[in-house]
């Protein structure tokens, strides 16, 4: 796995390939050095055997010359000195070269100069010699032998010189050959590391391009999934975009462009001229402005517009338009159009809604002026009336007289409690939503103090824990705690002290309610118990129903409008509550605030 990330990482392969191409660098310099060496070694044993070959000749010339010389004196046969004796001017062709080896190639102890005056004199001995020998024909000649004694000595000079010099050409040669052998094995050497490094680095190209082309394959199909998604998403979505190139002038529309209008993409021409009649003509000049404006000035637009279909439907867009360079350093205008009808639409309908509810809100608010003022007031006198008649005419009454009052009261009572429930359901629905830290204890202890009296006609038994702060809206949660406790106090048992308890409880395990988790990390439970009357399980959901009575026996008097207002609270508070009773064992209410 490290082995293939090494191959695959852009930077180690760079280091390699570098490397590489530094040691071929390296090796190509010593590899040309050693070629240069060779030719050198090749010129120098080139130079050393011509040297040679021309030296022979030298000796060759006057070894012929001293051999017809010697056969004249004997012979008296002039002849042999036209095919056996070559003058001074034969051996012209052989000084120039050995004169330009010298010069090209300078070798120690020996110049053509020395050997020149060598063969000067000895050629100076031939003449006088032979000039001796033509004169006197007697075999007995002092003055030749001595001449031929100098002759003898002049030609040992000229073969040690000359012999001398061969031998230490042919040293050289041997050197030659010696440094040639060992060029050619090391630059043997140093060919095969050149051509190793060389194929190394082909097959890592090789290698990487073949990686690089899997890659670029799966990159290609990649990018031709993404462009099949994001061509399927632009007609989910009901997007489309396009592009302007403002060095080129050419446009660019997605395929979905071309759907969004209903037009065939082989025949249409991408240009504003071919767009401009399907925009709806009350929008068309706020698009060719605001477009013109923006090519001038390189700013971003943003456009709504009705445009048509092929067919005649009319669709709304939003048009949103940016500058970018792109690869090329050309400036190009890319923008994407939302096919924005349905939300438009919708936008109309939710203002028809609002305005809706609108009107809803103040009948509604009219409604709780009605009943905080109008119906309060015709009811406040019918009470006043029972009570003057309980006060001043109800000894005159018969039994059955009695009776009717005693229930109109009742009846007056129980449409005040309802009057005023309702007012307070309508101010949860509506009231202001103001969130702000809240401590529990605070809250229920102002509601026991208000409850004072209520709880020491009962003879109730409260006990409260230590309870949260949360962030919640105070008075609200003061109409939750009152209509909760009112409601315990309202259905306790007769002969039995009612007794009714605040806790926070720890979720130490999840707990689910209705399909829903609640935990200790996102929730605060508070749970208020009783030893009332209770209810059967199963009407648990109902009696939080907007004037839902469980109870019909009128010791138990209610409007039904209590709990669906501890509902509404709980609710406005993001929270949740739930109840749980069992009949002639009391009651629980579980709340779940959020952290």
């Amino acid at each position: 796995m490290k082995n293939a990330y090494l191959y695959k990482s852009s930077l180690v392969i760079k280091i390699a390939l570098g490397t590489a191409i530094l040691l071929i660098v390296y090796i190509t310099s010593v590899f040309f050095t050693q070629m240069q060496n060779l030719g050198a070694s090749v010129e120098s044993m080139s130079t050393s055997n011509e040297r040679v070959l021309e030296l022979e000749k030298i000796l060759t010339v006057i070894s012929i010359n001293e051999s017809g010389v010697r056969t004249f004196i004997i012979t008296r046969d002039s002849s042999y000195l036209q095919k056996r004796f070559f003058d001074q001017k034969h051996l012209k062709p052989q000084m120039e070269r050995l004169k330009a080896l010298s010069i090209k190639s300078p070798t120690e102890n020996f110049t053509t100069d020395s050997l020149k005056l060598l063969l000067d004199k000895r050629f100076e001995l031939f003449n006088r010699t032979l000039e001796e020998a033509s004169q006197n024909t007697k075999l007995e000649n002092p003055d030749l032998n001595f001449i031929l004694a100098q002759t003898d000595t002049a030609t040992d000079k000229i073969r040690d010189y000359i012999h001398k010099s061969l031998n230490k050409e042919l040293s050289n040669i041997n050197l030659y050959r010696i440094n040639h052998k060992y060029e050619i094995e090391t630059s043997i050497i140093t060919s095969f590391l050149l051509v190793t490094i060389a194929l190394f680095i082909i097959l890592l190209s090789l290698g990487r391009i073949n990686s690089d082309i899997v890659n670029l394959k799966i990159l290609n199909d990649d990018l031709k999934f993404l462009n099949y998604t994001f061509n399927n998403a632009e007609k989910i979505a009901g997007i489309s975009h396009w592009n302007y190139n403002l060095r080129t002038h050419e446009y660019s529309f997605s395929d979905n462009f071309y759907n969004l209008i209903g037009l065939d993409q082989e025949t249409f021409k991408p240009t504003l001229e071919n767009v401009l009649p399907y925009i709806h003509p009350d929008d068309r000049d706020q698009v060719v402005e605001a477009y013109a404006d923006s090519l001038r000035n390189k700013t971003p637009t943003s456009l709504i517009f009705r445009l048509y279909r092929k067919n005649g439907e009319i669709r709304y867009i939003k048009s949103i338009g940016s500058f970018a360079e792109n690869s090329h350093g050309e400036m190009v205008k890319i923008g994407v159009n939302y096919d924005i009808t349905e939300h438009y639409k919708n936008t109309i309908d939710l203002e028809d809604n609002n305005k809706h509810l609108t009107d809803i809100n103040a009948e509604l608010e009219s409604f709780n002026n009605i009943v905080s003022h109008d119906l309060q007031e015709p009811l406040r006198k019918i009470q006043m009336f029972i009570s003057r008649i309980d006060e001043n005419e109800i000894a005159v009454l018969s039994e059955n007289g009695k009776d009717y009052i005693n229930r109109i009261a009742l009846s007056a009572n129980r449409m005040q409690n309802l009057l005023i429930d309702l007012v307070s359901y309508s101010r949860t629905v509506k009231g202001d939503k103001v969130f702000e830290k809240a401590d529990l204890n605070n809250i229920v202890g102002e509601v026991l103090a208000d409850l004072a009296i209520n709880i020491q006609e009962k003879n109730a038994k409260l006990k409260v824990g230590n309870l949260p702060v949360i962030n919640a809206i105070p008075f609200q949660l003061h109409q939750l705690f009152v209509n909760l406790i009112t409601n315990s106090l309202k259905f306790s048992r007769q002969d039995v002290v009612s007794e009714i308890s605040f806790s926070q409880q720890k979720i130490s395990t999840p707990e689910v309610y209705d399909g829903i988790n609640f935990t200790e990390r996102k929730f605060h439970k508070i749970v208020i118990s009783d030893n009332g009357i209770g209810f059967r399980q199963e009407f648990a959901d109902k009696i939080f129903q907007l004037f839902k009575r469980l109870e019909k026996d009128i010791d138990y008097a209610g409007t039904g409008i209590g709990l669906a207002i501890c509902k509404k609270i709980v609710e406005n508070h993001k929270g949740y509550i739930f109840a749980e009773g069992r009949p002639g064992k009391g009651a629980k209410f579980i709340i779940f605030f959020p952290k």
